[in-house]
Protein backbone atom coordinates (compact mmCIF):
# COMPACT_ATOMS: atom_id res chain seq x y z
CA UNK A 1 0.00 0.00 0.00
CA UNK A 2 1.19 3.64 -0.43
CA UNK A 3 0.29 6.85 0.32
CA UNK A 4 -1.20 7.16 -3.27
CA UNK A 5 -3.68 4.28 -2.88
CA UNK A 6 -4.90 6.37 -0.12
CA UNK A 7 -5.18 9.57 -1.56
CA UNK A 8 -7.73 7.68 -4.47
CA UNK A 9 -9.56 6.45 -1.63
CA UNK A 10 -10.84 9.63 -0.06
CA UNK A 11 -10.96 10.79 -3.19
CA UNK A 12 -13.58 8.54 -4.31
CA UNK A 13 -15.23 8.49 -0.94
CA UNK A 14 -15.70 12.15 -1.00
CA UNK A 15 -17.02 12.33 -4.33
CA UNK A 16 -19.25 8.97 -4.43
CA UNK A 17 -17.84 8.09 -7.71
CA UNK A 18 -14.98 6.49 -9.33
CA UNK A 19 -15.26 8.86 -12.81
CA UNK A 20 -16.05 12.08 -10.77
CA UNK A 21 -12.78 11.61 -8.37
CA UNK A 22 -10.74 10.65 -11.55
CA UNK A 23 -11.65 14.00 -13.31
CA UNK A 24 -10.93 15.80 -9.53
CA UNK A 25 -7.58 14.41 -9.57
CA UNK A 26 -7.03 14.89 -13.49
CA UNK A 27 -6.26 10.77 -13.62
CA UNK A 28 -8.23 7.98 -16.09
CA UNK A 29 -11.01 6.08 -14.24
CA UNK A 30 -8.88 2.34 -14.97
CA UNK A 31 -6.11 4.25 -12.84
CA UNK A 32 -8.02 4.57 -9.83
CA UNK A 33 -10.36 1.13 -10.61
CA UNK A 34 -6.91 -0.62 -10.43
CA UNK A 35 -5.58 0.72 -7.32
CA UNK A 36 -8.44 0.26 -5.34
CA UNK A 37 -8.78 -3.44 -6.45
CA UNK A 38 -4.79 -3.79 -5.81
CA UNK A 39 -5.58 -2.85 -1.95
CA UNK A 40 -8.31 -4.35 -1.38
CA UNK A 41 -6.54 -7.38 -2.70
CA UNK A 42 -3.59 -6.48 -0.43
CA UNK A 43 -5.83 -5.87 2.72
CA UNK A 44 -8.23 -8.83 2.31
CA UNK A 45 -11.35 -6.93 2.18
CA UNK A 46 -13.80 -4.45 0.52
CA UNK A 47 -13.51 -0.78 1.40
CA UNK A 48 -16.35 0.43 -1.47
CA UNK A 49 -19.71 -0.98 -2.28
CA UNK A 50 -21.13 0.21 -5.30
CA UNK A 51 -25.24 0.40 -6.57
CA UNK A 52 -27.40 2.56 -8.62
CA UNK A 53 -26.56 5.42 -6.72
CA UNK A 54 -22.88 5.30 -6.70
CA UNK A 55 -20.08 4.34 -4.62
CA UNK A 56 -20.15 4.14 -0.69
CA UNK A 57 -17.77 2.56 1.90
CA UNK A 58 -18.19 -0.49 3.43
CA UNK A 59 -18.22 -0.97 7.64
CA UNK A 60 -14.40 -1.98 6.97
CA UNK A 61 -14.16 1.13 4.55
CA UNK A 62 -15.39 3.22 7.14
CA UNK A 63 -13.20 2.86 9.88
CA UNK A 64 -10.38 2.29 7.18
CA UNK A 65 -11.02 6.26 6.23
CA UNK A 66 -10.66 7.31 9.79
CA UNK A 67 -7.03 6.21 9.71
CA UNK A 68 -6.54 7.31 6.20
CA UNK A 69 -7.20 10.78 7.23
CA UNK A 70 -4.81 10.68 10.28
CA UNK A 71 -2.35 9.54 7.98
CA UNK A 72 -2.33 12.17 5.06
CA UNK A 73 -3.16 14.87 7.91
CA UNK A 74 -0.12 14.20 9.38
CA UNK A 75 1.91 13.31 5.59
CA UNK A 76 0.62 17.46 5.57
CA UNK A 77 2.39 18.15 8.61
CA UNK A 78 5.40 16.62 7.75
CA UNK A 79 5.57 18.24 4.35
CA UNK A 80 5.66 21.64 6.17
CA UNK A 81 7.16 20.79 9.59
CA UNK A 82 9.61 23.87 9.91
CA UNK A 83 6.45 26.00 10.12
CA UNK A 84 7.49 28.82 7.48
CA UNK A 85 4.99 29.65 4.42
CA UNK A 86 8.12 29.62 1.90
CA UNK A 87 7.98 26.06 2.35
CA UNK A 88 3.87 25.41 2.13
CA UNK A 89 3.53 23.77 -1.38
CA UNK A 90 0.86 22.57 -3.75
CA UNK A 91 -1.83 23.49 -6.24
CA UNK A 92 -5.46 24.67 -5.76
CA UNK A 93 -8.29 24.05 -7.99
CA UNK A 94 -11.41 26.90 -7.47
CA UNK A 95 -13.85 27.73 -9.74
CA UNK A 96 -15.31 31.47 -10.07
CA UNK A 97 -18.05 33.27 -11.94
CA UNK A 98 -16.86 35.71 -14.54
CA UNK A 99 -17.71 39.04 -12.71
CA UNK A 100 -15.28 37.86 -9.62
CA UNK A 101 -13.00 35.45 -11.52
CA UNK A 102 -11.74 39.28 -13.35
CA UNK A 103 -12.80 41.49 -10.40
CA UNK A 104 -11.91 39.55 -7.15
CA UNK A 105 -9.67 36.69 -8.04
CA UNK A 106 -6.61 38.41 -9.38
CA UNK A 107 -5.79 40.40 -6.22
CA UNK A 108 -6.59 37.59 -4.20
CA UNK A 109 -4.19 35.41 -5.89
CA UNK A 110 -1.62 38.08 -5.19
CA UNK A 111 -2.19 37.93 -1.61
CA UNK A 112 -2.06 34.23 -1.71
CA UNK A 113 0.92 34.32 -3.74
CA UNK A 114 2.64 36.83 -1.45
CA UNK A 115 1.85 35.02 1.95
CA UNK A 116 2.77 31.38 0.26
CA UNK A 117 4.76 31.44 -2.58
CA UNK A 118 4.51 27.71 -3.00
CA UNK A 119 1.16 27.55 -3.40
CA UNK A 120 -0.20 27.95 -7.05
CA UNK A 121 -4.08 28.87 -7.75
CA UNK A 122 -5.42 27.45 -10.56
CA UNK A 123 -9.42 29.76 -10.98
CA UNK A 124 -11.80 28.46 -14.12
CA UNK A 125 -14.23 30.62 -14.96
CA UNK A 126 -17.99 29.25 -14.67
CA UNK A 127 -21.73 30.75 -14.57
CA UNK A 128 -23.17 30.40 -11.16
CA UNK A 129 -25.68 27.77 -11.98
CA UNK A 130 -22.70 25.44 -13.31
CA UNK A 131 -20.76 26.07 -10.99
CA UNK A 132 -23.31 24.35 -8.43
CA UNK A 133 -23.85 21.60 -10.52
CA UNK A 134 -20.30 20.62 -10.69
CA UNK A 135 -19.71 20.94 -7.31
CA UNK A 136 -22.99 18.75 -6.31
CA UNK A 137 -21.22 16.33 -9.23
CA UNK A 138 -18.23 16.22 -7.09
CA UNK A 139 -16.03 17.92 -10.30
CA UNK A 140 -15.25 21.05 -7.88
CA UNK A 141 -14.50 21.13 -3.81
CA UNK A 142 -14.09 25.24 -4.26
CA UNK A 143 -16.59 28.19 -5.71
CA UNK A 144 -16.50 31.42 -5.32
CA UNK A 145 -20.61 32.76 -7.12
CA UNK A 146 -22.54 35.90 -6.48
CA UNK A 147 -26.22 35.40 -5.67
CA UNK A 148 -29.22 38.24 -6.31
CA UNK A 149 -31.31 38.70 -3.29
CA UNK A 150 -31.15 37.43 0.19
CA UNK A 151 -34.68 35.50 -0.67
CA UNK A 152 -32.75 33.45 -2.91
CA UNK A 153 -29.48 33.17 -0.93
CA UNK A 154 -31.82 31.90 1.68
CA UNK A 155 -33.40 29.16 -0.45
CA UNK A 156 -29.61 28.31 -2.05
CA UNK A 157 -28.37 27.71 1.85
CA UNK A 158 -31.11 25.41 2.29
CA UNK A 159 -30.77 23.44 -0.59
CA UNK A 160 -26.96 22.94 -0.52
CA UNK A 161 -27.33 22.06 3.63
CA UNK A 162 -29.56 19.45 2.68
CA UNK A 163 -27.17 17.60 0.60
CA UNK A 164 -24.25 18.41 2.65
CA UNK A 165 -22.79 21.71 1.14
CA UNK A 166 -22.17 24.93 3.03
CA UNK A 167 -23.00 28.02 1.13
CA UNK A 168 -20.93 31.15 3.53
CA UNK A 169 -21.65 34.48 2.45
CA UNK A 170 -18.69 36.70 2.38
CA UNK A 171 -19.88 40.20 1.35
CA UNK A 172 -22.83 42.02 0.54
CA UNK A 173 -22.98 45.03 -2.12
CA UNK A 174 -25.63 47.31 -3.69
CA UNK A 175 -26.49 47.59 -7.00
CA UNK A 176 -25.84 50.49 -9.46
CA UNK A 177 -26.65 52.01 -12.76
CA UNK A 178 -24.10 52.09 -15.60
CA UNK A 179 -24.49 54.27 -18.67
CA UNK A 180 -22.02 55.58 -21.48
CA UNK A 181 -20.35 59.31 -21.14
CA UNK A 182 -23.21 60.10 -23.72
CA UNK A 183 -26.08 59.21 -22.04
CA UNK A 184 -28.37 61.86 -21.19
CA UNK A 185 -27.96 60.56 -17.19
CA UNK A 186 -24.42 60.22 -17.48
CA UNK A 187 -25.03 63.88 -15.51
CA UNK A 188 -26.73 62.60 -12.85
CA UNK A 189 -25.42 61.42 -9.36
CA UNK A 190 -28.51 59.53 -8.85
CA UNK A 191 -31.83 58.19 -9.93
CA UNK A 192 -34.54 56.16 -9.69
CA UNK A 193 -34.84 52.81 -11.50
CA UNK A 194 -37.88 53.75 -13.49
CA UNK A 195 -35.43 56.05 -14.95
CA UNK A 196 -33.35 53.23 -16.02
CA UNK A 197 -36.66 51.61 -18.24
CA UNK A 198 -36.52 54.62 -20.91
CA UNK A 199 -33.25 53.21 -22.06
CA UNK A 200 -32.29 49.77 -23.79
CA UNK A 201 -30.82 47.03 -20.73
CA UNK A 202 -27.81 45.24 -21.47
CA UNK A 203 -27.66 42.87 -19.35
CA UNK A 204 -24.88 39.82 -18.32
CA UNK A 205 -25.99 36.52 -19.05
CA UNK A 206 -23.79 34.95 -16.24
CA UNK A 207 -26.94 35.33 -14.20
CA UNK A 208 -29.28 33.22 -14.27
CA UNK A 209 -33.01 34.00 -15.91
CA UNK A 210 -34.43 34.45 -12.46
CA UNK A 211 -31.57 36.39 -11.47
CA UNK A 212 -31.99 38.79 -13.84
CA UNK A 213 -35.96 38.84 -13.58
CA UNK A 214 -34.90 40.00 -9.84
CA UNK A 215 -32.14 42.71 -10.95
CA UNK A 216 -34.75 44.35 -13.66
CA UNK A 217 -38.01 44.44 -11.07
CA UNK A 218 -41.35 42.82 -10.42
CA UNK A 219 -43.20 46.24 -11.16
CA UNK A 220 -45.60 46.95 -14.34
CA UNK A 221 -42.53 48.86 -15.93
CA UNK A 222 -40.02 47.27 -17.78
CA UNK A 223 -36.79 47.91 -20.38
CA UNK A 224 -37.93 49.19 -23.79
CA UNK A 225 -35.62 46.78 -24.82
CA UNK A 226 -32.97 43.61 -23.82
CA UNK A 227 -29.81 43.08 -25.08
CA UNK A 228 -27.30 40.29 -23.61
CA UNK A 229 -24.22 39.61 -23.75
CA UNK A 230 -21.51 35.98 -22.55
CA UNK A 231 -18.80 38.53 -20.99
CA UNK A 232 -18.29 41.47 -18.79
CA UNK A 233 -16.17 42.96 -21.25
CA UNK A 234 -18.37 43.15 -23.99
CA UNK A 235 -21.25 44.50 -21.69
CA UNK A 236 -18.90 47.20 -20.79
CA UNK A 237 -17.86 47.89 -24.26
CA UNK A 238 -21.86 48.26 -25.25
CA UNK A 239 -22.31 50.92 -22.56
CA UNK A 240 -19.67 52.62 -23.32
CA UNK A 241 -20.77 53.65 -26.75
CA UNK A 242 -24.20 53.73 -25.92
CA UNK A 243 -26.09 50.96 -26.41
CA UNK A 244 -28.25 51.20 -23.47
CA UNK A 245 -27.52 50.68 -19.77
CA UNK A 246 -26.94 47.93 -16.94
CA UNK A 247 -28.08 47.83 -13.49
CA UNK A 248 -25.11 45.52 -11.83
CA UNK A 249 -23.51 44.98 -8.89
CA UNK A 250 -20.77 47.86 -7.72
CA UNK A 251 -17.99 45.58 -8.23
CA UNK A 252 -18.55 45.22 -11.73
CA UNK A 253 -16.75 48.15 -13.06
CA UNK A 254 -15.19 49.98 -9.63
CA UNK A 255 -13.98 53.01 -9.49
CA UNK A 256 -10.78 51.71 -10.68
CA UNK A 257 -11.68 50.62 -13.88
CA UNK A 258 -10.17 51.16 -16.93
CA UNK A 259 -13.46 51.97 -18.65
CA UNK A 260 -14.75 54.48 -15.66
CA UNK A 261 -11.16 56.52 -15.01
CA UNK A 262 -11.27 56.91 -18.77
CA UNK A 263 -14.68 58.49 -18.14
CA UNK A 264 -16.41 55.98 -20.98
CA UNK A 265 -19.11 54.59 -18.54
CA UNK A 266 -20.45 56.09 -15.12
CA UNK A 267 -21.73 54.38 -12.12
CA UNK A 268 -24.86 55.84 -11.06
CA UNK A 269 -26.39 55.58 -7.44
CA UNK A 270 -30.09 53.93 -7.86
CA UNK A 271 -32.24 55.67 -4.70
CA UNK A 272 -35.01 53.45 -5.13
CA UNK A 273 -33.56 49.92 -4.78
CA UNK A 274 -32.96 47.92 -2.13
CA UNK A 275 -31.92 44.82 -3.64
CA UNK A 276 -28.29 43.04 -2.71
CA UNK A 277 -26.12 40.95 -4.65
CA UNK A 278 -24.07 38.50 -2.02
CA UNK A 279 -20.66 36.85 -3.09
CA UNK A 280 -20.77 33.54 -2.22
CA UNK A 281 -18.53 30.73 -0.99
CA UNK A 282 -19.87 26.95 -1.52
CA UNK A 283 -17.95 24.03 -0.06
CA UNK A 284 -18.59 20.37 0.57
CA UNK A 285 -19.85 20.18 4.51
CA UNK A 286 -17.85 17.75 5.42
CA UNK A 287 -14.60 18.09 3.36
CA UNK A 288 -11.29 17.72 4.90
CA UNK A 289 -8.96 20.55 3.50
CA UNK A 290 -5.57 20.11 2.56
CA UNK A 291 -2.84 22.45 4.11
CA UNK A 292 -3.02 24.29 0.80
CA UNK A 293 -6.58 24.95 0.87
CA UNK A 294 -6.86 25.91 3.84
CA UNK A 295 -4.02 28.50 3.34
CA UNK A 296 -5.72 29.87 0.61
CA UNK A 297 -9.13 29.79 2.22
CA UNK A 298 -7.80 31.96 5.19
CA UNK A 299 -6.77 34.39 2.32
CA UNK A 300 -9.76 34.43 0.55
CA UNK A 301 -11.63 35.29 4.30
CA UNK A 302 -8.81 37.86 4.82
CA UNK A 303 -9.55 39.70 1.50
CA UNK A 304 -13.11 39.48 2.39
CA UNK A 305 -12.74 40.92 5.48
CA UNK A 306 -10.63 44.05 4.27
CA UNK A 307 -12.92 44.51 1.31
CA UNK A 308 -16.12 44.64 3.67
CA UNK A 309 -14.27 47.30 6.36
Amino acid sequence: MNLEQFRYIKEVANCHSISRAAKQLYLTQPTISNAIHNFEEEVGYKIFQRSNQGVALTEEGEKLMASIDLILNEVEVIRNFNSTNNYITGDVYVDASSTICSTIMPQVIIACKQAYPGINVYVKETFTDKSITDLLAGLSTISITSYVGMDQLQSLQRNLSARNFVAEQLLTEKFVLYVGKDCPLSSETAVKLEEAYAYPWIILQENSYEENCVIMGDDEMCPNSIIAFQDKDSVKQAISVNLGVAVLPSSFAGENDPYVTAGLIHRIALTDVELDTMHVLMTPKKRKFTTVEKCFLEELHKFYQNLAE
